[in-house]
């Protein structure tokens, strides 16, 4: 097996990986590895000249977020994403390492020394009538970026201003709607997260990841559980504020 740094001609292969290993969409696939490549690394196997298997940070200042960790399911419990994994951990330097783990991934990360944090969940959203106190703009201004710091425990301006969506906002909160999903949803109350949510419905929001403390207060507005991850770190500790979470961007990325 060959190791190697993913380089921009790899990417309809790599992409293909996540299509067959996790059933993920072909073009989302392909824009979530342009997104690492711009901004991170990524790793792929190799096996007489087939990509086989991949794995991607980010580094932010405090933090990197580890994901599209990805092998092909003929080559899976052979070890291979153990190997990537661990060659992938030596790339980084940051004092902190998060990631989302599926069911399939968890005892790969609890042997490379990740422990639990919370549960991520996504939901289908219902239909909802639209908030009138909810505005839309195509950019961040600097609060939000604040705002998602204090959440989020790092500050990833980097990534949200590359994420090509649709901004929602009111006082204390903010929302970005990219194909269909609407994430992140940072608010300072329930109040304010319920407007954007409803405003973001209105407008083709379809799918929220939230994290499992706002999980009766999704279910309350009608969202139906389709999927459960598991979140994991190595090393120290991250100064986050959960009660801000009400939507993360996208499992690859927190």
């Amino acid at each position: 097996m060959i190791i190697r740094k993913i380089k921009r001609e790899d990417l309809d292969n790599a992409a293909k990986v996540m299509v067959e290993a996790m059933n993920a969409n072909l073009e989302g696939a392909k824009i979530t590895f342009n997104l690492f490549l711009e901004l991170g690394e990524c790793l792929l196997a190799e096996e007489e000249g087939e990509i086989i298997a991949t794995a991607c940070y980010i580094p932010y200042k405090i933090l990197s977020w580890i994901g599209n960790v990805a092998v092909k399911p003929r080559y899976q419990r052979k070890g291979y994403g153990k190997r990537l994994m661990s060659e992938l951990l030596k790339l980084i330097s940051t004092k902190v390492i998060r990631l989302d783990s599926t069911t399939e991934g968890y005892r790969l990360y609890r042997s490379l020394g990740f422990i639990e944090e919370y549960e991520t969940i996504l939901y289908e959203l219902r239909d909802l009538k639209g908030s009138n106190n909810v505005k839309t703009s195509d950019k961040l201004e600097d609060w939000m970026m604040d705002l998602d710091k204090k959440a989020f425990g790092d500050d990833r301006g980097k990534l949200l201003g590359r994420i090509n969506g649709l901004i929602l906002y009111t006082q204390g909160g903010y929302g970005i709607l990219s194909r269909n999903i609407l994430g992140p949803l940072v608010a300072e109350d329930d109040f304010i997260a319920e407007s954007i949510i409803r405003k973001a419905v209105e407008l083709g929001a379809r799918i929220i990841i939230t994290i499992e403390d706002k999980t009766e207060f999704i279910e309350d507005l009608g969202g139906r559980r389709l999927y459960t991850c598991t979140r994991m770190m190595l090393g120290e500790s991250i100064n986050e504020n959960r009660s801000l979470i009400y939507g993360i961007y996208r499992y690859a990325f927190g």
